[in-house]
C-alpha cells in the first residue's frame, strides 16, 4: 500500500499544478459594479478630475499597466463610487500575473461588496491553492466558501449572469470544504462536499478534467478513509478517476481500484479472482462514460463471503482433529458486510507440543465428549491454540477443551510480565510475547524467594485451575519451580586411574 499512498501525493502535485483558473470566473472579472457582466448600474462620476483619471485607468492596454493604474486611483479617491467597480478590474488585472495581488484585490472587494460571488471565488479558490495543506487557511477557505454558497443575488446583476457565475463558483466552494474535511479527517464530511461538489457540474463532461476529475479522486480515497471504509463506493470513483486520467497516473489509480476490488469482490482463498478479478473490466466501461458521474444502477459487484469469525476458527481447529467433526455444533456465520475486515489470527499452523500431563491429575473427559475426541484433541492442540479456542469459542468448544485442560499438571513457560512472591503473570504465547502482555497467571504453591524479573524466561509446573474469556487469561494453581535435573558424575578412565598412582 505504501506505493498506492505515493502514487496519491504524486497525483495531487501534479493535478494541483495543471489547475488553472476558471475561465468562468476571469472573464468579466474586470466588467463593472456587481456579480459580472451586463450589470444593470454603473457609477456615476461627477468630478471631472477623477472621470478622466478613471478613464485613464480602465483604458489601459495591458493587465500591469491596468493594475497600476487603478491603485493609484483607489489611493487618490479612496471613497470614490466606482471602488467597487475598480476593485474588480483590479482583480481580474491581477489575475493574469499575479495570484498574491489576485487574492488581496478580491479580499478588498468582498470587504466593500460582501456577496459579490466572483470575489468570494477568487478568494477561496486562492486561499485553498495557497494552504497547501495548513489546517488554518484551509480553515478559512472553508469558512469563505460557505459564505459563498449563502451569497445574495444584488439588485445590479441579471439572474442569467448571477446563475452564470453561481453554476461556475459551487464547485470551487465544495471542494475547499472537502479539502478542510479531509485534513481535519472528517471524512462524512469530505464524502457530502465532494458529492456536492460533482452534482453541481452542470455538464458531467466537466467532472473528466481537472478539477473535478482530481476531486473524484479524492471521493474515492474518503471512502476509504471511512470506519468501516466503503469498498464499493470506493472502487467506483476510483476506477472512474482512473478512466479519464492521463500516464503515468492512470496506471497507478487503476492498479490502485484494482487493489480495492479485489478486498470487497474475492475471496481470500479464491486465487483465480486474485489474479484475474472478474467483473472489473465491466466496472471500467461504465465509469468510462462521462455521464455516469455516480454510480449506474447497472454498478452492483457482489461481495466476497466475509472470512471466517474467530469463533469460526476455532470451531475449525477443534473439527478438523479426528474423532471431532460433529462434537460440537457450528457457530453462526458472521453477517456479511461491504468491507472486508482484517481476519483473526487463526490457531497456529504447527501446534507446539502439548502440555505434557500427570496421569493422575488428569480428570476423565466428560461422557458428552467421545474419548476418540478428546484423546485427540491432546495430541494436536498446543497452548497456543487451546488459548485462542477458550478466548473466542463458542461455549461448547469452550467446554471441550478445558476438558482437557482442566486439574492437568503441566510445565508451562514464558516470559515475566509481573511478579509477586505469590503470583507471576507471564505471556506465554507467541501473540502475548510480542504485545508484552500477560495470557497466563500462575499461583504458587509456596512464596517464591527469589522474585524473578519482568523479561525473564522462566518455566513452572503448575495445574491448570480456571480461565477468563475477556480479557484472555489461564490460570494456574500450585505452581512451583521444575525440581533440577542431575547431572551424572563422570567416571574416571582407567588411563587417568593409573596415572595418577
Amino acid at each position: 500500500m505504501k506505493k498506492l499512498v505515493s502514487a496519491s501525493v504524486m497525483l495531487l502535485g501534479v493535478c494541483s499544478a495543471m489547475i488553472a483558473f476558471p475561465s468562468a470566473f476571469a472573464q468579466g472579472a474586470d466588467q463593472s459594479t456587481g456579480q459580472g457582466a451586463n450589470n444593470k448600474c454603473s457609477p456615476s462620476i461627477v468630478n471631472p478630475a477623477e472621470y478622466n483619471a478613471y478613464s485613464n485607468a480602465i483604458s489601459q492596454s495591458t493587465p500591469q499597466a491596468k493594475a497600476q493604474a487603478i491603485e493609484a486611483f483607489l489611493q487618490q479617491y479612496p471613497n470614490s463610487v466606482a471602488k467597487t467597480s475598480l476593485l474588480a478590474e483590479l482583480m481580474g488585472a491581477y489575475s493574469s500575473f499575479d495570484a498574491a495581488k489576485t487574492l488581496d484585490a478580491a479580499k478588498r472587494l468582498v470587504e466593500a461588496d460582501p456577496n459579490n460571488l466572483r470575489a468570494l471565488t477568487f478568494v477561496v479558490y486562492l486561499e485553498h491553492q495557497k494552504a497547501n495543506g495548513n489546517q488554518a487557511e484551509l480553515d478559512q477557505a472553508a469558512a469563505d466558501a460557505n459564505k459563498g454558497l449563502n451569497a445574495t443575488k444584488d439588485a445590479c446583476t441579471s439572474q442569467a449572469d448571477y446563475d452564470k457565475v453561481k453554476d461556475a463558483a459551487t464547485p470551487v466552494f465544495y471542494s475547499a470544504i472537502g479539502a478542510d474535511d479531509v485534513a481535519k479527517k472528517d471524512y462524512k464530511g469530505a464524502i457530502d462536499a465532494y458529492t456536492k461538489e460533482l452534482q453541481s457540474y452542470k455538464n458531467p463532461e466537466q467532472t473528466t478534467q481537472v478539477p473535478g476529475l482530481l476531486d473524484t479522486y479524492y471521493l474515492g480515497q474518503a471512502y476509504l478513509q471511512e470506519d468501516p471504509k466503503d469498498l464499493k463506493d470506493a472502487v467506483w470513483f476510483l476506477t472512474r478517476a482512473a478512466q479519464f486520467s492521463k500516464p503515468p497516473y492512470q496506471g497507478q489509480i487503476e492498479t490502485a481500484a484494482e487493489y480495492w476490488y479485489k478486498k470487497y469482490h474475492c475471496a481470500q482463498n479464491d486465487g483465480a479472482c486474485q489474479a484475474h478479478p472478474d467483473g472489473l473490466q465491466a466496472i471500467q466501461q461504465l465509469a468510462a462514460v462521462p455521464a455516469n458521474v455516480f454510480p449506474p444502477a447497472s454498478y452492483n459487484p457482489t461481495p466476497a463471503p466475509p472470512p471466517p469469525s474467530p469463533a469460526q476458527l476455532a470451531h475449525t481447529a477443534i473439527t478438523s482433529t479426528a474423532g471431532c467433526a460433529d462434537v460440537t455444533p457450528a457457530p453462526p456465520a458472521a453477517p456479511p458486510s461491504g468491507a472486508t475486515p482484517a481476519p483473526a489470527p487463526a490457531p497456529a499452523a504447527t501446534p507446539a507440543p502439548a502440555p505434557a500431563a500427570t496421569p493422575a491429575s488428569a480428570p476423565a473427559a466428560p461422557a458428552s465428549f467421545p474419548t476418540t475426541c478428546t484423546d485427540a484433541l491432546k495430541k494436536s492442540l498446543g497452548l497456543s491454540d487451546e488459548e485462542f479456542i477458550l478466548a473466542n469459542g463458542d461455549p461448547q468448544d469452550q467446554q471441550l477443551v478445558w476438558s482437557i485442560m482442566s486439574g492437568v499438571t503441566a510445565q508451562v513457560p514464558g516470559v515475566v510480565v509481573s511478579a509477586t512472591p505469590d503470583q507471576v503473570q507471564m505471556a506465554v504465547t507467541q501473540d502475548a510475547q510480542q504485545s508484552n502482555k500477560a495470557d497466563f497467571t500462575v499461583n504458587m504453591k509456596t512464596p517464591l524467594k527469589d522474585l524473578p524479573k519482568q523479561g525473564d524466561k522462566v518455566t513452572y509446573i503448575a495445574t491448570f485451575d480456571s480461565y477468563t474469556q475477556t480479557p484472555p487469561m489461564i490460570i494456574l494453581k500450585d505452581g512451583e519451580l521444575p525440581a533440577p535435573e542431575k547431572k551424572p558424575v563422570p567416571r574416571r578412565s582407567a588411563r587417568h586411574s593409573s596415572s595418577g598412582r
